[in-house]
C-alpha cells in the first residue's frame, strides 16, 4: 500500500511539474501580464508585437478574438 501511494505521487508530482515546463517554454521576456503563444509559430508573432507595443508605450500584448493588441 505504502508503495503505491509513493508511486501515485511520484507521477503526479512529475505530471505538474511537466505542465508547468511546457507552460513557461512558450513564455515571452517583457510580456507577463498579457497572453501566452500556444506554438512556436505565435510565439515569433508575440515577440515583434511586443517590441511594436513597447515602442508605442504600450506594457503588454493580449489575443483578443485572433488578433495580437497591445495594452
Amino acid at each position: 500500500m505504502e508503495t503505491t501511494v509513493r508511486i501515485v505521487t511520484g507521477a503526479l508530482l512529475l505530471s505538474i511539474g511537466l505542465t508547468f515546463a511546457s507552460c513557461a517554454g512558450n513564455s515571452i521576456p517583457g510580456n507577463e501580464n498579457g497572453s501566452e503563444p500556444i506554438n512556436d509559430q505565435e510565439a515569433t508573432e508575440y515577440k515583434k508585437a511586443i517590441v511594436r507595443c513597447y515602442k508605442t508605450g504600450g506594457t503588454r500584448v493580449v489575443k483578443v478574438m485572433g488578433e495580437l493588441r497591445c495594452y
